[in-house]
């Protein structure tokens, strides 16, 4: 009696785990360190493991890629991925994809960088009018900014990566540089020129949460239960303090 009672609990809670057809694919921007980057060729840093932790504490198969920020966004939109992260919401993503709202991956802070002995003043958008800022492309730097730009008060240079982005602006293409704080700091250590560039006090984005979102073009029936069941897990980390514990291998502020 007492195995049958066992087979028939092991059963149910078969039934109860939706079955999963193949890994859910997820993509992020690969020139994101310390929150997504190669190292030795495998997809690595902050996000890129908080994902996978949460995927397997849902029971979530999933493989992760990494590619540039405007092809991130091109699978998203296109249903070649099932989803990415770690994104900012506007209201074209919406379009595009199902943002886990309850809880961002993480929160990032943006500001204008520039060379040390090239700073200018910035309290107002206006400050910016016949200054070139760089950034790479994709980014969306809230709301404020787009307008700014849209307003030409404001000349926007795009450029493909995060390292062609900092040349632009040690070669005086660009009067400022608009930034990650972590992410382009982490760059700035690996090239050896904290000393030489540093950013203006004013932020362009401040804490603002970047979410894992779902492609609404993607193939894949259970979208909304992964979202739930990720959701949850990611939740629970914050909560039980496994997120501190991987982010603080990478940066020292958690």
């Amino acid at each position: 009696m007492r195995t049958l009672l066992l087979a028939a609990l092991l059963g149910l809670t078969v039934l109860a785990a939706p079955a999963q057809a193949r890994p859910v694919k997820f993509v992020a921007d690969i020139d994101f360190a310390p929150y997504s980057m190669l190292i030795d060729g495998a997809p690595a840093g902050i996000d890129v493991e908080l994902l996978q932790a949460a995927a397997d504490k849902a029971g979530v198969t999933i493989d992760i890629e990494l590619k540039p920020l405007d092809q991130v966004l091109r699978m998203l939109k296109d249903g070649s991925c099932d989803g990415a992260f770690a994104l900012f919401r506007n209201p074209e993503r919406d379009k595009i994809g199902l943002f886990m709202e309850a809880s961002p991956v993480h929160s990032s802070d943006f500001v204008l960088f520039t060379k040390v002995g090239d700073t200018f003043p910035f309290g107002a958008y206006d400050d910016l009018k016949g200054k070139t800022v760089g950034r790479v492309q994709g980014t969306f730097l809230g709301e404020a900014f787009a307008d700014a730009a849209s307003a030409g008060l404001v000349a926007v240079k795009d450029y493909p990566d995060l390292s062609s982005s900092l040349r632009g602006l040690i070669m005086d293409e660009t009067q400022a540089f608009a930034g990650n704080i972590d992410v382009t700091y982490y760059r700035l250590k690996a090239m050896g020129m904290t000393s030489s560039i540093t950013y203006l006090s004013k932020k362009l984005v401040d804490q603002q949460p970047a979410y894992l979102a779902m492609s609404r073009a993607a193939d894949l029936p259970e979208k909304e239960d992964v979202l739930q069941r990720l959701g949850e897990a990611l939740d629970q980390m914050r909560r039980d303090g496994a997120y501190n514990k991987i982010a603080r291998r990478y940066l020292f502020r958690y």
